[in-house]
């Protein structure tokens, strides 16, 4: 059965009409690409393994002049060291895999595709005129990457080299344009920077991360701030939002910005005889205090018309007896939940006599000023119980704010 031979599809250079610079092959899945003149003299094509078309970041000219100026000492790097003699074939592969393979007359030699874009990608940031540093970098990736078979370099190629992170980011709309995978990366290195040992360093160099650890700090705080005011106002526009919710929203959202706690531990059962609180905060001594979470909406008084004067609504009253249960029942068993919380939660806590705060309603339920009064007046008859309002919790997030 005679083979079908496939036809591919041709691009010719817009100047020249007479020189093809690539063939797209669709069914065999590959473009191959021409070089001509001088480029020619090193590799006569270069074959884009899985590839329909030119891909990007390979800077490959559409009039066949390969990688641009600074690719071509990749390729005379190729050239002069691996094949000086022979015909040299460039197979670039959207795989993973790599390969030397020599004959009696040809090198054939496959990278994959995201390190020629990497390598190309570092050329485009060197100085044009600086052609020691284009080689060395040339030379480094190529003893990198095949370290039995080509050694010119001592340099890792993949090891970072100082500058290259301000090189990048002398381009323009950066912060625009970056992507998932730029923002990943980013996320990764952060971290990394703030952990890291400075010793031995020079002064500036550690203030200049010290400068940068409290901006990025400042910077995120706002940007953060920004997105949990707006969406605490959301949340009490509602007439009616599920206790869950704002548990979930103050532990995952709020409970950050309020002073001296570090740590939220949820609502802890070490016994089936004892309950524990919806959320117990840590100071950063390991001091604990309570904290009962009840809806923006809740009644907080109920008003007595014969004595003309408020008394706590049913539900506070029982948050209140509540809570008041928790601080003994967490005091009498406090061995039992200190060796709890480090058992589940691997943090040392220690109980000495702890606050209760309720987090509940707003101060727009006053209908009048008679009715503000006596709610501070019965919050300070509590002996060991605070009240936090929402409306009022939410002022201290924007002050905070205005700081930063």
């Amino acid at each position: 059965m005679k083979e079908t031979i496939e036809i591919p599809e041709k691009y010719f250079d817009p100047k020249e009409e007479k020189f093809c610079v690539y063939e797209i092959y669709r069914k065999s899945k590959k473009t191959i690409y021409y070089l001509r003149d001088k480029n020619a003299e090193l590799v006569e094509k270069i074959i884009l393994d899985d590839f329909q078309g030119l891909p990007s970041g390979l800077y490959l000219n559409r009039s066949g002049y390969g990688f641009g100026k600074k690719g071509v000492f990749f390729l005379i790097a190729l050239k002069n060291n691996l094949s000086p003699n022979k015909k040299l074939e460039l197979i670039v592969s959207n795989k993973k895999n790599k390969s030397i393979k020599t004959t009696k007359n040809s090198t054939t030699i496959i990278f994959p595709y995201v390190d020629i874009k990497n390598l190309l990608s570092r050329l485009s940031r060197m100085n044009e005129d600086n052609n020691n540093e284009l080689r060395e970098a040339v030379a480094s990736f190529l003893s990198t990457r095949f370290p039995k078979k080509i050694k010119i370099s001592t340099v890792n190629f993949d090891e970072y080299k100082g500058g290259e992170i301000a090189s990048i980011l002398r381009r323009k709309k950066i912060s625009q344009k970056l992507n998932t995978e730029d923002l990943q990366s980013l996320n990764n290195l952060f971290p990394k920077i703030f952990e890291s040992a400075l010793k031995g360093k020079r002064g500036a160099i550690r203030n200049e991360r010290s400068t940068l650890i409290r901006n990025t700090k400042n910077t995120t705080d706002k940007i953060f701030l920004d997105e949990v005011i707006k969406e605490f106002e959301i949340n009490l526009s509602k007439k009616v939002l599920n206790e869950k919710v704002w548990q979930d929203f103050l532990r995952d959202k709020v409970f950050r910005f309020l002073a001296n706690y570090v740590t939220t531990i949820e609502k802890q059962n070490i016994s089936l005889e004892v309950s524990y609180p919806d959320f117990v905060l840590t100071d950063v001594y390991g001091f604990i205090d309570i904290f009962e979470i009840k809806r923006h909406n809740t009644p907080l008084l109920s008003f007595d018309s014969s004595h003309e004067n408020y008394y706590w609504n049913s539900e506070i009253a029982k948050a209140i007896s509540q809570i008041e249960n928790y601080i003994d029942e967490i005091i009498k068993n406090s061995d039992a939940y200190i060796k709890a919380i480090k058992r589940k939660k691997g943090v040392d806590i220690r109980v000495v006599r702890p606050r209760g705060y309720i987090i509940a309603g707003s101060s727009q339920q006053f209908s009048n000023e008679k009715e503000s009064e006596d709610f501070r007046k019965l919050g300070v008859s509590l002996k060991n119980i605070s009240f936090i309002l929402y409306d009022e919790l939410l002022e201290n997030l924007k002050n905070l704010r205005s700081k930063l």
